[in-house]
This record gives C-alpha cells, structure tokens and sequence, in this order.
C-alpha cells in the first residue's frame, strides 16, 4: 500500500543524530537515514524523497555534502534539500547559500528547529503542488480556467466574477493595464455563467471599414468586392453566448455609433443591408485604456460607455500583488514538458518580486519561459533573472573596478566583503536578515553583496 505522508531521507555520518530523527519528526513521516554519500546515492537512485536532511562534512571521505547536493539536483530535482550542519567556515557557508539549498540549520540544531524548518519546506511543496495542479488543469480545456493567486487582491477579483456571473448582467466592463489577464478572466466569466454557449473574441482595434468590419456586424452578398456570399454577424454566430470585445477602447469612433445600436437594441445591421436583425448574446467589454479621459477627448462615445459598464470589474496590476509571483511561477513552469522539470530558488524569486513589471503577468509568464530555456541545470537561479530582465540587472549589479580604487580602496573593499559575509553566515543565509544585521535595506544589501562577490548572479559580458 502506497502511503500518503511526506518522505524523510536524512543523509549524515553522525549515527547517533540519525537515530534521533524519527523521534524528532515522531512519526508523522516515513523516514530513511543514510550514513554515508553512498548509502544516500543509493537511496536517491531507488526512490524518490520529499525532503533530505543533509550534513555537509562526512569523515574519510573526499566528497563532500555539497558534491551529495549537486548529484542530488540531478537524480531528484524536485526533492527539497535542508542542510543540517556543523560547518563554520565563511567561504564554505557562502558556497551553500549560493548552491541553491531551500534552507540551513546549525548543528546541534534543536528538535523545534528541525520539525519548523521541515514543516516549512513540506507547506512550500504543497503551495507548489497546487499551482502544478492549476497548470494541469488549465490544460484540459476551458473547464479549468484558473485565476492563480492568493492575495486580498485576487481574491476580491473572484469574489467580483462570482457575483457578476450571479447577477446575469447582459453587459461587463472589465479595467485593467494591458498584461493582466483579462481575456481569461472574459472566458471564466462565461464558462461559469454557461459552459455550453460558445465565446468569440473581437480585436477591437483591428475593426475598420470593409471586410474586418463585416466580421463583427456580418454582411449581405454583394456588399463589397469579394463578398460573394452572406454572412452572419458575431452576434448572430454566437447563439445566445458572450461576445468579448478586447481593447474596446481602441476601436474606431465611427463604429461606436454602430455597436452602441447593438448593445442597446439587440439588433445588428449587416453591413450592404437596411435590415435590421433581432440578436441574442452577453457582451464582455475590455481595456486598458482611461475611458473617462477618452471621453473628455472625443476619442470615445459617452453614451456607448455607460451601456457597457453596467457592471464593472477591475483587474489588479502584478506590481500591487507581489506576493503571488512564486505561486505564479511555479503556475507557468507546471504548465512545460513534463520531460524537463524546473526548480526555481528562493533568492530568484526574491529578486522577481523585487521588480515592477510593466508587462504584468505577460511579461512574467514570458521571462520565466525564458529563464527556463537559459538555465542548464534544471534550476533557476538569480544569474537567470538578471540575464533575462535586464532591469533588474541594472539595480543590483555594477562593477567595481579595484586596480583604479588603489591599495586603501581595495583594502576597503576587502574589509566591506568581510563585514558581509560575517552578516550572511550569522544570518545563516538569510538575505533578508543578513540587510537587517548591517542596518541596511534588502535591495542594498543584495547589491552590495553581488558588487563584492559575496553571492552570485553577476552577468556575464
């Protein structure tokens, strides 16, 4: 019978701490030790592990944890690592961090600490898992349209579809800066309301006079050259279901005269025809444009914006939902061939959350794309957001050039890597806590710190 608890595997030459595990973690998780890198290797070639506790430092043997990790990322990449380690020395403690571990602990470390630092890992797998599943679903079709994201934000926006799909307005404006989503939350807001209707979409700003015009209001045979036949409109074609008008802002203000007759009619005029035609469908209107100040500047119909925004709905900009990035992401890398698994590290997905990102969740689905087609080893690391997002690059990264600092200038800089990498070591690879011992912010001390070569990610030129 296969079991459902979490799966323990704690590498270290230490027998005496191996057998304290299992009290530690009292039962709660099916736990193996291994005494040595290849008892470890061996377990890891056998099954797979949901966590491995790993000692740095094994005695008689040349390899190190370190090398035990590295082969562990290419046996079992999705496992989380937790070193658990009596090592002190600076320049080894810096190579972990930098290795790209999930946490560390100082040995002896305290019952308390091993169970909150494994608990921690095992919710950060089970955050993981549900953005795989979102992906996962997401691939079967419309049925498992998701919004991905936990925060006030997000959930205040399905709290906002839920009660418009209840409300059975005929007509939804939906605000948001272009990036964000809102052709998916147009499509979730049909699917909800009616699984079985069909959807079409329209590009507003491509609608002109001629034949993209007789796509939206149809045509009659002769209407124009080329117009050998009849055509239905999108609002005949659609039978009842939603018809999405993106950029709705962009489209041409003599046509707006046209489809407010629609939306306040529910009859469309095929073009070449006097005919006006009775049509039943629900209309999605999105923008990212200030229709307000459009309206002001004659560039958009007043009365035309108060039929579509019976019913508003605004979709929130990433740069005011940081905290959903990582399940973001791990959304997006679900959704690749399954055949290449990629991880992302902690500290990369700090510096992401540390951008602006103008382009929204478009432009973050794209760069993790591309971070995943730049890294080799299967994990992403800060070096790949700083490669990608030249932005970010430029905020944490300069050069400093030593020979023109001169002998004081480079003792400086010699003493200013010390006094950072005592912080790290004593913040125990915390970032975070590192800026906080030297009574600086996060953002400094990652620059500082990359400037000095205390942690990676430097480009490459």
């Amino acid at each position: 019978m296969i079991s459902n608890k979490p799966r323990i595997l704690a590498i270290d030459d230490d027998v005496i701490w191996l057998e304290q595990i299992p009290l530690i973690l009292d039962g709660d998780f099916e736990i193996e030790t291994a005494e040595n890198i290849d008892q470890g290797i061996a377990a890891l070639q056998r099954t797979f592990f949901d966590v491995i506790l790993l000692d740095l430092n094994f005695d008689g043997d040349t390899r190190s944890g370190l090398d035990l990790f590295r082969k562990i990322q290419s046996l079992d990449s999705a496992a989380d690592v937790i070193v658990i380690s009596g090592e002190t020395r600076p320049e080894r403690l810096i190579e972990t961090f930098n290795a790209g571990i999930t946490q560390f602990l100082t040995k002896p470390a305290s019952p308390e600490k091993v169970r909150e630092a494994v608990t921690d890992v095992l919710q950060r797998r089970e955050f993981r898992a549900r953005a795989l599943n979102k992906a996962v679903s997401s691939m079967r079709g419309n049925q498992g349209i998701q919004l991905v994201g936990s925060s006030k934000l997000m959930q205040q926006l399905r709290t906002d579809v839920h009660e418009a799909v209840q409300s059975g307005a005929k007509d939804i404006l939906l605000l948001g800066e272009t990036g964000t989503g809102k052709e998916v939350v147009a499509k979730l807001i049909a699917q909800l309301a009616d699984p079985s209707q069909r959807f079409i979409p329209i590009h507003c700003g491509a609608i002109s006079d001629g034949i993209a015009e007789s796509e939206l209001f149809g045509h009659v045979k002769g209407a124009f050259t080329g117009a050998d036949k009849d055509r239905a409109s999108a609002f005949e074609a659609v039978g009842g279901g939603f018809v999405f008008f993106d950029e709705i802002g962009d489209m041409p203000h003599h046509q707006q005269a046209k489809l407010l007759r629609v939306i306040q009619e529910r009859k469309v005029q095929r073009v070449g025809s006097i005919e006006e035609r009775p049509v039943s469908f629900r209309s999605i209107s999105a923008t990212h444009v200030a229709l307000e100040e459009a309206i002001k500047e004659k560039r958009f119909r007043e009365d035309l914006y108060y039929r579509l925004a019976k019913l508003k709905i605004t979709i929130p900009n990433l740069r005011d939902r940081l905290e959903d990035i990582p399940e973001l992401v791990h959304y997006f890398l679900g959704r690749r061939d399954k055949t290449s698994q990629i991880t992302i590290t902690e500290g990369a997905l700090s510096l992401l959350k540390s951008y602006h990102w103008p382009g929204n969740v478009r432009q973050l689905e794209a760069s993790v794309e591309m971070m995943a087609f730049k890294c080799s080893d299967g994990v992403i690391r800060e070096k790949h957001v700083c490669q990608v997002i030249p932005e970010i690059s430029s905020l944490f990264v300069s050069t400093i050039n030593k020979p023109f600092l001169g002998r004081k200038g480079a003792a400086f800089v010699s003493g200013e890597k010390k006094r950072f990498e005592s912080a790290l070591v004593e913040a125990r690879g915390d970032r975070k806590r590192a800026a906080g011992i030297l009574n600086i912010s996060r953002a400094t001390f990652f620059r500082r710190a990359k400037e000095l070569g205390v942690i990676r990610g430097r480009l490459s030129h």
